[in-house]
């Protein structure tokens, strides 16, 4: 309790990289035995973590988001986290984090957001009103985001139901976020398509051997393998291709 004490007070000292520290200490205490979360708000912890999310270093506000998330367990003190402000620095750290690539603040905004809203449906609407689900749903549906699981989760804390997702986003943003997923998967069946034709040259490459002077026909493919034959090979060539690429035989350009 001594050591809590003497925490508190570096929350709201000079020196950014103290502040952060001692949020990450208080974090690890929360984390690691949640008797002491009482004491942690008892010793006025809130309002400085508060003020850290908002206006602290990078690793401040990360950490003073991990500190939060921990202590957000109980109704009372996420009412008490919410009053004294912590939803919008939080919701501003969920989007400054993919801009920043920064996943540890990413993952700890996004925590943080779920335990605060999770069990009390006046605190998922004011969590509405300040934009959080816009956020989310953006990092959640981003596919250079390496932390939106933790975004999907949070977002189904503020939106259990359907009608709570169409209320929070619109359905402009919902359709918007539908083509984002209908479009990953679109290159992901590309990207795959293009490896199995690379398979394939790579096959037929192979079985021809290296380019050689007696060849008579020298196919490039547009993966770079060349495929040197003789006119029997070549004209066995495209149904072997077929039967490997399922007939994406339009990347090979012939020459003589």
């Amino acid at each position: 309790e001594a050591n809590m004490q003497a925490l508190v007070p570096r929350l709201r000292g000079p020196d950014g990289a103290d502040q952060a520290s001692a949020a990450a200490a208080l974090a690890e205490q929360a984390g690691a035995d949640t008797g002491l979360h009482a004491l942690i708000v008892d010793a006025g912890a809130l309002p400085p973590l508060v003020a850290l999310l908002r206006a602290g270093t990078e690793q401040g506000k990360t950490n003073a988001a991990d500190a939060i998330g921990w202590l957000a367990v109980d109704a009372p003190t996420c009412a008490r986290i919410v009053g004294e402000g912590a939803l919008p620095p939080l919701i501003a750290l969920v989007s400054l984090s993919r801009a920043c690539s920064n996943a540890n603040a990413g993952i700890n905004a996004c925590n943080a957001l779920e335990n605060l809203v999770e069990d009390d449906p006046r605190l998922r609407e004011l969590a509405e009103e300040h934009g959080a689900a816009g956020a989310l749903a953006a990092a959640a549906h981003a596919p250079d985001c390496g932390w939106a699981q933790a975004a999907r989760d949070a977002l189904r804390a503020l939106c259990p139901t359907q009608d709570d997702a169409e209320r929070a986003l619109g359905d402009t943003h919902l359709k918007s976020c539908a083509l984002v997923a209908e479009r990953d998967l679109e290159n992901c069946a590309l990207r795959a398509e293009r490896d199995t034709l690379a398979e394939g040259y790579a096959s037929l490459a192979s079985l021809a051997g290296p380019v050689e002077k007696g060849h008579d026909v020298v196919f490039e493919c547009a993966t770079g393998e060349k495929i040197g034959g003789s006119r029997l090979l070549l004209a066995h060539a495209s149904p072997y291709e077929r039967l490997l690429c399922g007939g994406m035989a339009e990347g090979k350009k012939g020459s003589r």
